[in-house]
């Protein structure tokens, strides 16, 4: 299965060391780009005062969203604990405001004091741009890691899903091997005796249901034309164990090209027979499969017992259900 090349860069593990270096070259454009717009007829100490105050301020932000990332969004927000977590976030916010007016403090501010009066300190218009700037890369990271986590999420639920589907069909074909190797094992006990060649008819229809189950039912997918031989060799066995049983198969459309998972249609004719035969009497099944277009239309019709006969069952039905 394809995968989305955003969600690929957020979620593979291979590149975690990618995304770190993307996030710390990130904070170093912004952090250093008063540097890039700095005149180059500045003065050498207000120059060197820049330098130092972008990157205390780098290296103490940088520590700061590191430890939201790996402590407060793990611990609080994705444990449920959103209050605890806009407090922290809160926090983190007048942390950031405090280290930037520090370092402007012990870098700058007295120089600037000293060749421009008219600066007297961090400004009410400078606390209100470092907290924004502060909320909205805060708030970024957050949300990249809030998405990063609902992709893996559902990527989880998705390979559990997958997988659960896996053993539904494993279930299914363990009920399949077990019922009818019961039935046609009976069957040659006394076809063995009585009929040497009905018994070699069923010895051979028995070896095609094998090949079946061990070979092509292993693969994910299979031809509607092998499923539908599956079917043909199931009821045949069927046919010679009740001598008043008769099967009818229509076929509308063409079955080439059809692929579709293993013993999707084996559940409804298990059911059919084990519930529509009937010990007095004449019993039927009619399975009809139409192909049109690029839809295929499943229909199976059987009689009826005078007498309902409860019989245990129903876990194939429910596991097709399912996988459709």
């Amino acid at each position: 299965m394809e995968t989305n090349p955003l969600v690929h860069f957020l979620t593979a593990k291979k590149l975690s060391w990618l995304r770190h270096l993307i996030f710390i070259l990130i904070s170093l454009t912004l952090a250093f780009k008063g540097d890039f717009n700095a005149p180059a007829g500045m003065n050498p100490q207000i120059r060197r005062a820049i330098l130092l105050l972008d990157t205390s301020t780098f290296v103490a932000i940088t520590a700061i969203l590191y430890f939201m990332m790996q402590v407060l969004i793990p611990r609080l927000l994705f444990k449920s604990r959103q209050l605890a977590f806009c407090f922290a976030f809160l926090g983190l916010i007048i942390l950031v405001y405090l280290v930037v007016w520090f370092a402007d403090y012990y870098f700058f501010m007295g120089l600037m004091q000293d060749n421009d009066p008219r600066r007297v300190g961090f400004s009410f218009g400078d606390a209100l741009q470092v907290g924004m700037v502060a909320a909205v890369v805060l708030a970024s990271v957050a949300g990249l890691k809030v998405f990063q986590k609902w992709i893996l999420d559902t990527q989880h639920m998705g390979e559990l899903q997958q997988n659960n589907l896996k053993t539904e069909l494993a279930q299914l074909k363990s009920q399949v091997n077990p019922h009818f190797l019961f039935n046609t094992l009976n069957n040659l006990n006394v076809l063995v005796k009585t009929d040497t060649e009905k018994a070699s008819q069923v010895l051979l229809g028995l070896s095609d249901l094998l090949r079946y189950q061990l070979y092509d039912s292993a693969k994910e997918q299979i031809s509607l034309s092998k499923d539908i031989e599956f079917i043909k060799n199931l009821v045949a066995l069927e046919k010679i164990r009740k001598d008043d049983f008769s099967f009818s198969l229509e076929i509308e459309g063409s079955t080439d090209n059809i692929q579709l998972p293993p013993f999707l249609f084996i559940p409804f004719i298990e059911n059919a027979i084990k519930h529509g035969a009937s010990t007095i009497g004449h019993s039927w099944l009619k399975v009809v499969f139409q192909i049109t277009g690029s839809e295929l239309y499943f229909y199976s019709e059987n009689s009826k017992p005078p007498v309902r006969q409860n019989l245990p069952g129903g876990l194939g039905l429910k596991n097709i259900r399912r996988r459709l």
